[in-house]
């Protein structure tokens, strides 16, 4: 047996081995990524934390999301209604606040305000189907 093994030694070139190794690296490496891939598909509680499907060798860039789904769009979106709704709600207490203490701003108070908002023809509509 060991003439056989030294047989084989001497018929295998260096460079040979050194490709067998990479390649069996490389099967090692993808075989772990596979398992990887397939405990989070398991384990995820959403698509996003699932890693890369079809990524071989980690070559591959990872996918880009799609502009609707991007969760940066998202935020910035309740960002944005976060603060329109603070601003309304601010307009809305100095409103309440002025009627209240009858205070009035440039020869403005709340009466000329308020005159101003229900002739406006959608506000008008409105009001006129609420009642």
């Amino acid at each position: 047996m060991n003439k056989s093994n030294s047989r084989m030694n001497t018929k295998i070139s260096a460079a040979k081995k050194l490709e067998l190794v990479k390649a069996i690296r490389m099967q090692n490496q993808y075989n772990r990524q596979l398992f990887r891939n397939r405990e989070g598909f398991l384990y995820a509680d959403t698509p996003q934390d699932r890693g890369h499907y079809g990524e071989l060798y980690s070559l591959e860039e990872p996918p880009k999301p799609a502009a609707s789904s991007a969760p940066e769009d998202n935020k910035s979106t309740m960002g944005g209604f976060r603060l329109r709704f603070m601003i309304a709600l601010i307009l809305l207490l100095s409103f309440v606040l002025c009627d209240a203490n009858n205070i009035s701003y440039g020869g403005e108070n709340t009466n000329t305000i308020f005159e101003r908002i229900t002739s406006s023809p959608d506000v008008g509509n409105l009001l006129e189907l609420l009642k």
